[in-house]
């Protein structure tokens, strides 16, 4: 598999192994903290619940699931970051 990139994700005290196709990344955003969030090419719905409050009695009514459109955000360490532009880059 070529074209997938792998990565740790950390989620408090564990590690998982991830991975994504890097021909549906569409744009990559660095932060402050020094990690990259990957946007994917992958429009999807995902439905949540929301809560429905009576204005007057400040008291949810009832729930109510709504659908969003989203697609994914992976966020990649630093170190992954470095080398999925390793991997990524133009060379002339």
């Amino acid at each position: 598999m070529r074209n997938q990139f792998f990565y740790t994700r950390k989620v408090e005290d564990k590690e998982f192994r991830d991975s994504f196709n890097i021909d549906m990344v569409i744009r990559t955003v660095s932060i402050e903290t020094g990690e990259t969030i990957v946007l994917l090419d992958d429009l999807h719905e995902q439905t949540k619940d929301v809560p429905e409050i009576n204005s007057k009695t400040n008291k949810v009514t009832r729930i109510k699931k709504v659908t969003e459109n989203v697609q994914s955000e992976i966020y990649l360490s630093k170190e992954d970051a470095e080398r999925f532009y390793k991997l990524t880059e133009h060379k002339d």
